[in-house]
């Protein structure tokens, strides 16, 4: 009796032992759920900032065709130049640029690049958007006697093709004037990029017209910029 005694306190003693482990053990998983589990942040992550609203620089506003489109940096100069208007082409805004002398005929003459636009001629003949690629090439053919015939050159079409300026279709065409006796005629370039652009205004409205001409010492990528430009009121 006293040995089942004896047996009987150290089953006791075990158990209470046991049940005395069990609330650090479950102190210590507590801890540990605790410690894997990640900080919570200190602050909110910031919004992205909002896309910054490009800069408009100057820009040359032509109310007679609604056209618009970048006034450049110096060496350019509002106005286009009243030698390029003539009985096919009546400008009434633009931008020039000396780009040098020029040996025309042997008269040696201020040689600009320039940036014009005016309304389109009723001597091309325009009755909508479909005639927007045959009236552009028209002008872009015009260009050539009137304005490029005193030096020896010759044109190469670059590109012929549909765009739209502010939502209204539009049509440009851009070509390579190329100097072969540049040297002979004083020219301090050999090529001039232009291109003309030809916009459908609407219903009863004759469409605008932008012509621009630069010589390659005055940068061809201009025509680029200027074309990527232009808006219509």
């Amino acid at each position: 009796m006293a040995g089942l005694t004896v047996l009987a306190l150290l089953v006791i003693a075990g158990f209470v032992k046991e049940i005395g482990r069990m609330p650090a053990q479950a102190a210590a998983l507590t801890a540990t759920t605790r410690s894997a589990a990640p900080a919570p942040s200190a602050r909110p992550s910031p919004k992205p900032a909002p896309p910054a609203r490009a800069a408009i620089g100057p820009q040359i506003t032509d109310a007679s065709s609604g056209l618009s489109y970048q006034l450049l940096s110096s060496p350019w100069q509002q106005g286009c130049p009243g030698i390029l208007d003539t009985p096919m082409f009546s400008w009434t805004a633009g931008e020039h640029a000396v780009a040098g002398p020029a040996d025309v005929g042997g008269t040696v003459i201020d040689w600009h690049a320039n940036a014009c636009s005016g309304q389109l001629n009723q001597d091309f003949a325009y009755s909508g958007p479909a005639d927007l690629e045959p009236v552009a090439m028209g002008v872009a053919d015009a260009t050539d006697p009137a304005f490029y015939a005193g030096l020896s050159h010759s044109r190469t079409l670059q590109d012929s093709s549909a765009t739209q300026i502010s939502g209204h279709p539009a049509w440009v065409v851009r070509f390579l004037m190329t100097y072969p006796d540049a040297a002979a005629e004083g020219l301090a370039w050999t090529s001039e990029a232009a291109a003309v652009v030809v916009v459908d205004r609407g219903t009863g409205q004759a469409p605008a017209v932008f012509y621009a001409s630069v010589p390659a010492n005055l940068g061809t990528g201009t025509v680029a910029t200027l074309i990527n430009s232009l808006r219509l009121a």
